[in-house]
């Protein structure tokens, strides 16, 4: 039977094999830490992006676009999109807590809504800013929709049922007010509101439709009346000129006899009548003499 025998020269190598091993593991551990903490002391924001920067929980500045570094590990970039945010409050298109929204009239009219709002942040109040909201989304998801359901609630309930039909300017105007007053607080900018539909019960609907129409239809008589009355202005007017023309012609045929014959010339075609009357020429012409 072979024997195996180790010496102290074999324990050397295999030690020596050892170290080497584990001081390559070593130099890739510290390289790869150092790799993180370069990643991580260096950001970049694009044109559209402002940042807080806080270090040790405090904040120590605010970054707009460009190139930065910042202490590893210690510090933090909060990142905000500066760029126009929409939300849609309408079914099958908006956020599960924002649908079409209802709402009570002063009337006492059930009615859903059906809205869109574009917002953005105030960059110049991005540190109040971040001491109430660090995570963005939450506007999105929780704070905007809120708001817009409040305001709206507040809104319709100022109007009667036809009249946010016949007053949309009005009602958009007032919305608008209201949302901008609650969203100031959350350091918003209202950017546009825009009232995609009304929608109420089908018989009020129908009610609506038909007083619509029917103030289409006084519309339409008053644009005719105008019509008319423009019309008879003109007549008259040209009636007055011409009563005119003739009283002017009539004075000057006092003044002048004389212009009665003269038209007589003007309007005669050259031909002499068959039958003339000695008393009365048409024309009287000069008699001349040898």
């Amino acid at each position: 039977m072979a024997t195996t025998t180790f010496t102290s020269s074999s324990f050397t190598s295999a030690g020596s094999f050892f170290r080497k091993g584990f001081q390559n593991i070593t130099t890739i551990v510290v390289l790869f830490l150092a790799l993180i903490l370069l990643f991580d002391s260096v950001r970049v924001n694009s044109p559209t992006q402002t940042s807080i920067v806080t270090t040790l929980g405090n904040i120590t500045g605010t970054q707009g676009a460009g190139l930065y570094f910042k202490f590893p590990i210690i510090s933090r970039a909060t990142v905000y999109d500066t760029t126009v945010q929409s939300i849609e409050c309408i079914d099958g298109v908006g956020k599960v807590n924002c649908k079409t929204l209802d709402g009570g009239t002063k009337d006492l009219q059930s009615v859903k809504v059906a809205v869109q709002v574009s917002y953005v942040i105030d960059g110049s109040k991005i540190k109040e800013l971040y001491k109430l909201v660090q995570d963005q989304t939450t506007f999105d998801n929780v704070i905007v929709p809120a708001t817009i359901e409040e305001a709206l609630k507040v809104t319709v309930s100022k109007y009667a049922g036809e009249e946010l039909v016949t007053k949309r300017d009005s009602v958009k105007a007032d919305l608008e007010k209201e949302l901008q007053e609650r969203l100031d607080k959350f350091y918003l900018k209202l950017v546009a509101v825009n009232i995609v539909n009304f929608e109420f019960s089908e018989s009020f609907q129908t009610e609506i439709d038909k007083k619509v129409a029917t103030q289409q239809q006084v519309l339409q008589k008053e644009e005719e009346l105008k019509r008319v009355e423009a019309e008879s202005k003109i007549k008259i007017t040209a009636a007055n000129a011409d009563a005119e023309v003739t009283r002017i012609q009539g004075e000057a045929l006092k003044l002048n006899p004389q212009i009665l014959e003269l038209q007589k010339i003007q309007k005669w075609d050259g031909k002499l009548p068959s039958v003339v009357s000695g008393t009365d020429p048409i024309i009287s012409l000069p008699v001349q003499t040898k």
